[in-house]
């Protein structure tokens, strides 16, 4: 059987959330009968080798008899592993290459396909000893067709097709839905402006742009989420870039000039990130290696950029309120319930991907079910039955996307067709 390589959804991108988990951990896609889907597995050992294998959905990790990485090597230099076996069957072989920041990248080459890039694939320089890390997971089998990541902002939508062309519709009153050509491998909405990373990983935007918010930097990334008119990036090197407004944006009511309250909302704090997620005025990342949560920007009632302790592989945040799926798989949430519609409560369960909007938010279960709370004007925490591998929660819309491919959205009062999907 010919195998051909299909790259697994964003574990929520986000209006947004995030792309993407601890470390080189991210959330789970559900996997199809005619699939071979897992994750690259790697740990650090005590004389400075790296050690990596192969961890099928839902068995016993694979270990390549070559698999590993040296101590010291050239920068930049391919390595690759011996043939993985699942089943009896060689599946392909896992490739591995020090960076110049000492990080090392991951990918996996299928027997019959090219080179895969999961979205999570570098192992930090400073990761401890004797803990396995995970890649995001990927998919080796037919090629499927549809989308693989979705992000609903407010009057409309975008997409990327298994093609890695973009796919908007809704309002397009500032250019929302005139997506450039080419092939991307991430997106993320906001407000009335979207961001996208190239294969190259350069990053382009586009819509309303007054304040800058579509003036992405050069360089190469990993992550991006854009809020209500700003937007953070994780660069290949793990530290964040943000860029648009920097502070609360308001009205005069007696002369309708609009000025700006200085809350830092691009003021990035340093370190390495693997995880970014804005809201409206402020964001939150998770921290490389460790798994912690940092908040930054708007806070006026002292909440919002206060996040539990622990070590957590996924965030989403929202208008005034924000939650993280912990490594444990339990969802915790903090903020401002401004309205009172329940946003700070979560449900029980397993959870693998999050995703916040501007009153309500949506997780997947780890068994590919969705989950969504909090305000539920015209049906927007009515989250439809089955299993998916990517979810986004808008201003008042959610879509996500089946294991099939197909998009589904639900709520919101759909007046531009922001929840009314393509067809073909």
């Amino acid at each position: 059987m010919t195998r051909t390589a299909a790259v697994a959804a964003l574990a929520a991108l986000a209006a947004l959330a995030a792309i993407i988990a601890a470390d080189f951990t991210a959330p789970a896609a559900a996997q199809s009968e005619d699939e071979t889907t897992g994750r690259i597995v790697a740990r650090r050992l005590d004389d400075g080798r790296v050690e990596f294998g192969w961890q099928p959905a839902g068995a016993a990790r694979v270990l390549p008899t070559k698999r590993y990485f040296p101590a010291s090597i050239d920068h930049d230099r391919w390595l690759r592993s011996s043939p993985v076996e699942v089943a009896g069957s060689a599946i392909g072989r896992i490739n591995a290459r020090l960076l110049s920041d000492g990080r090392i990248e991951f990918a996996f080459t299928p027997t019959d396909g090219e080179r895969i890039a999961p979205q999570a694939r570098y192992f930090p320089a400073d990761a401890r000893a004797g803990r396995w890390l995970r890649s995001t997971e990927i998919a080796i089998g037919p090629a499927r067709t549809g989308y693989i990541a979705v992000s609903a902002g407010s009057g409309h939508t975008c997409a990327i097709r298994t093609s890695g062309e973009i796919t908007c519709w809704g309002d397009n009153r500032s250019g929302e839905t005139d997506a450039p050509e080419g092939r991307f491998t991430a997106i993320s909405t906001g407000w009335n402006h979207i961001c996208a990373i190239r294969e190259s990983g350069e990053i382009e935007c586009w819509g309303y742009d007054e304040y800058g918010e579509t003036d992405a930097p050069a360089g190469s990334f990993t992550a991006v989420s854009t809020g209500w008119s700003h937007t953070c990036a994780i660069r290949e090197s793990g530290d964040i870039t943000c860029w648009g407004v920097k502070g609360f944006l308001i009205k005069n009511p007696n002369t309708g000039e609009r000025g700006v309250i200085e809350n830092g909302q691009t003021n990035a704090p340093d370190g390495t990130y693997t995880a970014i997620s804005t809201g409206a005025w402020h964001s939150c990342a998770i921290h490389a290696g460790s798994g912690t949560l940092e908040c930054w920007g708007l806070n006026p009632h002292g909440q919002w950029t206060r996040p539990p302790q622990g070590n957590h592989t996924a965030v989403g945040a929202s208008r005034t309120s924000d939650c993280a799926i912990h490594e444990s798989g339990e969802l915790t949430c903090w903020g401002w319930d401004q309205h009172s519609v329940g946003k700070l409560n979560a449900p029980e369960g397993s959870y693998t991907a999050i995703d916040g909007g501007r009153e309500h938010f949506c997780a997947i279960r780890d068994t590919g079910g969705i989950e969504c709370w909090g305000d539920n004007d015209n049906g927007g925490t009515d989250a439809p039955e089955g299993r998916f591998t990517a979810v986004s929660a808008g201003s008042g819309h959610t879509c996500a996307i089946r294991e099939s491919g197909e998009i589904e959205c639900w709520g919101g009062r759909n007046r531009f067709g922001q929840a009314t999907p393509p067809t073909d």
